[in-house]
């Protein structure tokens, strides 16, 4: 089906921004609004069903993960704010803020390998996000380069491209209301074992944090590097401080219960004077809650 210019008969497309397994993202124009304001659209298929009741449970469970997504922009200035979702024929979409900068992908891209005080600035600024995201029960399970993104206006850190909406999408659900993934969210490399087979955990995030800290540090991907055939564990290498590479090192850890226990532990490895950080959330198996956005950069769903 070709995506008309004006969806839901407000937001004019400008651009594609990317596309990918799950559907397309936009750059668009609210027409509604005085400001004309930029917004970014992500435009979701579904697995399909042809079985109408399947299509309500799915749609109730888009609204549903629609309504955390909302909760999440509004509460942190650092995670995208929805505008708004709706579905038309068989898609469905996000509305949500455009946020101007660049990924950290991006930004290895233009400046080279990062800096260890570059990258210790970038994760004492993301770390209080990912514990607020856990706190609420949500596991990003995407987090990766190019779903961090640098904010032009401030220099802040902005966390994009939740994982939740893409798992109803990819749901096969039964009339009554059992549910099964018929895909892995995730990214392979930056994900850690427990979630490639469908058990994702707090501590899957800090997995993830951890091999996109050592992408800037080495300009490597995951999958570019060593493991120790024993131990299963990454083996890497820069020129940084004995303090950070412990933090990362067990960041990184094969087994869960071996890494962090939450991200505000891993914060006061980082930086010993946390001050109005978040509580600590137990590193247990959470609900597959999850956002999801991308502008400029997180072109693809």
């Amino acid at each position: 089906m070709i995506t008309p210019t004006l969806l839901n008969n407000r937001y004019k497309i400008l651009s594609t921004l990317g596309s990918g397994g799950f559907g397309e993202t936009f750059l668009a124009e609210d027409t509604q609004m005085p400001s004309g304001r930029h917004c970014v659209i992500k435009k979701l298929k579904p697995v399909a069903t042809n079985e109408p009741q399947i299509d309500q449970l799915i749609r109730e469970r888009f609204g549903r993960e629609a309504a955390i997504l909302e909760e999440l922009g509004d509460s942190s200035s650092q995670i995208p704010k929805l505008y708004a979702y709706f579905n038309e024929d068989e898609d469905f979409y996000l509305v949500q803020e455009y946020i101007e900068g660049q990924t950290l992908t991006h930004k290895l891209e233009q400046e080279g390998l990062m800096s260890e005080s570059t990258l210790r600035a970038i994760l004492i600024d993301i770390l209080p996000v990912l514990s607020y995201v856990h706190s609420k029960g949500i596991v990003h399970r995407d987090i990766k380069p190019d779903n961090i993104m640098i904010r032009s206006f401030d220099g802040k850190a902005v966390l994009i491209d939740f994982g939740a909406v893409k798992e109803t999408m990819g749901t096969i659900m039964s009339a009554s209301g059992n549910s099964g993934n018929s895909i892995v969210i995730g990214t392979p490399g930056f994900m850690p074992m427990e979630q490639s087979v469908g058990r994702p955990q707090f501590g899957s995030d800090i997995y993830s944090l951890g091999l996109t800290a050592i992408y800037l540090l080495t300009g490597k991907i995951p999958q570019l590097l060593e493991t120790n055939p024993h131990t299963g564990e990454v083996i890497w290498h820069s020129n940084i401080s004995p303090t950070m590479r412990m933090v990362l090192d067990k960041a990184i850890k094969p087994v869960a219960r071996d890494r962090y226990s939450s991200a505000a532990e891993m914060l006061a490895d980082l930086q010993p004077v946390a001050s109005n950080f978040p509580a600590t959330v137990p590193n247990h198996q959470a609900p597959a809650y999850n956002n999801n956005h991308t502008p400029e950069v997180a072109a693809t769903v």
